[in-house]
């Protein structure tokens, strides 16, 4: 199962409309670059179910803990005796974003590759229709599969597959940072209780004589005490 070389790109690339639009300026190191289309779904609050119509060059972001289906601009439509091998450029795995969709298109596949990814990383990801972030690997077969009709793919991304994902996710790093923000709460809640037990102590010793003197001026005073009555005269 040999994999295609530039070569094997520039000659059938075009020719068999494995990628279309095809460029041969995409063609790098054994494998085409594919961008990011016209549609993508970026998950936000549970409202928000629709999927977003990017204009040329236009940007977005995808958040810590955000899943989000990115369409390709270009239509694959692959052989019945080529199979391929999809990834996302280092540079932007190294951001964080991790693809998990599928990582292969069947032989006899045309249509749009729909990628889902999710940003793992702690930090904001932007990007912008045109950018070519999807690499695909071609392979030859030794046979063709026995299936002759083409399995049509996405045109755009489905509603179905949209509300699967909606909302908003954490990751180990947001629970990392959440639980530290909850330390730090306990570590001033704790100063405070230290610090409310030192006024009262000092505000205790303070007023401490005046209550003392209160006390036995209350008790010192002399009892006053009634005179019995006379007792009657005898008869």
């Amino acid at each position: 199962m040999p994999f295609w070389d530039d070569n094997r790109w520039r000659t059938l690339g075009g020719s068999l409309k494995v990628v279309q639009p095809f460029d041969q300026d995409r063609i790098e190191d054994a494998k085409y670059m594919l961008t990011i289309g016209d549609e993508i779904y970026v998950s936000e609050e549970e409202s928000k179910k629709t999927s977003r119509k990017l204009a040329l060059g236009e940007s977005f972001s995808i958040d810590p803990g955000q899943f989000a289906f990115l369409l390709t601009e270009e239509t694959v439509c692959l052989p019945f005796n080529v199979t391929g091998f999809i990834s996302i450029r280092a540079t932007i795995k190294f951001d964080g974003l991790v693809n998990i969709s599928g990582f292969h298109v069947d032989p006899g596949y045309e249509g749009k590759l729909l990628f889902s990814v999710f940003n793992a990383g702690p930090t904001r990801i932007q990007l912008k229709r045109g950018d070519e972030i999807f690499s695909i690997w071609l392979a030859d077969l030794h046979n063709a599969i026995s299936r002759k009709v083409l399995v049509h793919g996405y045109k755009d991304i489905p509603s179905k597959l949209i509300t699967q994902i909606s909302g908003k996710f954490t990751t180990a790093y947001q629970l990392e940072k959440q639980i530290d923000k909850l330390k730090e709460d306990i570590s001033s809640l704790n100063a405070f209780r230290l610090q409310a037990v030192v006024i009262l102590t000092i505000a205790g010793a303070l007023l401490l004589p005046t209550f003392k003197e209160s006390l036995f001026k209350l008790f010192d005073k002399p009892p006053t005490i009634s005179s019995p009555a006379p007792a009657p005269a005898p008869k």
